[in-house]
């Protein structure tokens, strides 16, 4: 996974937003840590699944915007590649191996060539997916970071000014904006894009639920974590009524517990533990292909 460290902001009329820092690339190179001159752009988080691992270059933005493009020189790597590289399958071998030394070498290869198979084709159906965007929008398929910036201007996800410097341009950033507003989706994929971010809103409330269970008293296979619904839709990023949705779609993929008290204000949840932890380990929404 490209891992973030992130805070939560909750606009409570509007999508899911997230702000805070990214720690890693996904070449594991770090960028900044929050200062006051940096900060992490509002963003949709749904937009992880639509776009190139390294957008998340362009979602670190100084504190004052807009800003021109000449402030990213130092942080953005313009010339480097759009999608993470899995490498070679050998060396997934040999890290499985190194991790199992119990486990048979077979298995350990097996399971290490299955992982790796099943991460490249997902990774190549996500490329191919955010190529039919760029066509549909007859936008050219960037290949490059620095491509990838006016290929996401096409999309409305960010606001460039050129003014008097066509090579400096200033970038006001629009990555909240909620991809059944920006991309040209059919009838059929709109309703499959409303469903994944249902689905979104689930994993970053189970995000939030492994995180405030890891701080109770362990419990034989199990955690119980009394909140209240605002204070755990406040931690997910989520509006109150997402997450009492998000809940119930957790109670039926995950096996969560719930127990609602003082008229549906307070919930009591039972947590399969440790299987809840090593299902959802994300600090935020991971790319499909990372999510393992």
């Amino acid at each position: 996974m490209c891992p973030l460290r992130s805070a939560t902001l909750h606009n409570g009329m509007g999508p899911v937003f997230t702000k805070g820092a990214p720690i890693f690339t996904s070449s594991r190179g770090i960028l900044r840590p929050v200062t006051p001159r940096w900060q992490r752009a509002a963003l949709m988080p749904s937009w992880i699944r639509w776009l190139p691992c390294s957008f998340v270059y362009l979602t670190v933005v100084p504190q004052s915007v807009p800003f021109r493009r000449s402030a990213w020189n130092d942080l953005v790597p313009w010339d480097d590649a759009l999608w993470c590289d899995p490498g070679d399958v050998e060396d997934w071998v040999t890290r499985s191996r190194h991790r199992h030394p119990r486990r048979e070498a077979a298995h350990a290869e097996l399971h290490a060539r299955e992982h790796y198979d099943w991460m490249v084709e997902v990774r190549g159906a996500r490329i191919e997916l955010f190529a039919e965007m760029c066509r549909r929008r007859d936008l050219p398929v960037p290949h490059t970071v620095g491509e990838l910036l006016p290929c996401l201007t096409g999309f409305g996800l960010f606001e460039l000014d050129h003014d008097s410097d066509a090579d400096d341009p200033w970038i006001r950033p629009r990555l909240e904006r909620d991809p059944l507003d920006v991309l040209p989706l059919s009838f059929e994929e709109r309703e499959l894009e409303a469903r994944a971010q249902r689905d979104d809103r689930a994993v970053l409330l189970a995000i939030a639920v492994r995180q405030l269970a890891q701080r109770t008293r362990r419990r034989w296979r199990r955690r119980i974590v009394s909140t209240s619904v605002t204070g755990l839709a406040e931690q997910a990023g989520l509006s109150v009524e997402q997450t009492r949705q998000a809940l119930g779609d957790l109670g039926e993929i995950a096996d969560l517990g719930l127990d609602w008290r003082d008229r549906d204000e307070r919930v009591r949840l039972t947590v399969r533990w440790p299987d809840f932890r090593l299902r959802f380990p994300f600090t935020e929404l991971p790319a499909p292909e990372h999510a393992v």
